[in-house]
C-alpha cells in the first residue's frame, strides 16, 4: 500500500530506503507536520515515486519534496513452531548474547519494535540456532 509524505528533496530519490524515526519537537509548530508525521515510527520505507512538488521546512537544510513510499519487509528471525505465511506474530527481541553469530543481526533486526504486531509476508528456513532455538527466517511488514 502506497502512502504518500514529505523529505527532504535531497534524500527524494526513488528507490532510497529509510527508517522513520517520528517527528522533531520542531515539527509541532507546522502547517503541514500531519503530512511529514502520518508514518509509523521505527519502520522501514522506500520510495516508490517522487512529485515535482515542494515546500519550505525548519528541520531539513532545503525544502521537503512530496513523495510515495511503501513499507519494506524486513527480515528477522521468529519462533519456527507455528508461524505461517499471512499470519499476524508480536516481535520479540531475542535476549541472546552471541554476537559472533552468524544469525545476530536476523535475531536482532533494526526496524522492528519489540512487542508489535507484524503481518508475515514470506516464511523462508529453518535458522541452525547455535542456542538450539527453533527459529525460521521471516519478512515481517
Amino acid at each position: 500500500m502506497t502512502e504518500v509524505t514529505l523529505i527532504g528533496e535531497h534524500l527524494a530519490k526513488e528507490g532510497m530506503e529509510f527508517i522513520f524515526g517520528g517527528c522533531l519537537s520542531k515539527c509541532k509548530s507546522c502547517e503541514i507536520k500531519n503530512s511529514c508525521c502520518g508514518l509509523e515510527k521505527d519502520r522501514w520505507y522506500k520510495i516508490v515515486g517522487v512529485r515535482d512538488k515542494k515546500h519550505s521546512c525548519k528541520v531539513h537544510h532545503g525544502d521537503v519534496k512530496v513523495v510515495e513510499v511503501e513499507k519494506i519487509p524486513v527480515k528477522t528471525a521468529v519462533s519456527g513452531r507455528t508461524v505461517i505465511e499471512g499470519s499476524v506474530v508480536t516481535f520479540k527481541k531475542s535476549n541472546c548474547k552471541e554476537f559472533e553469530c552468524q544469525f545476530y543481526r536476523l535475531c536482532n533486526p533494526v526496524g522492528i519494535e519489540k512487542k508489535q504486531k507484524y503481518d508475515v509476508k514470506s516464511v523462508g528456513k529453518k535458522i541452525d540456532c547455535k542456542k538450539g532455538h527453533d527459529l525460521k527466517e521471516v519478512e515481517l511488514i
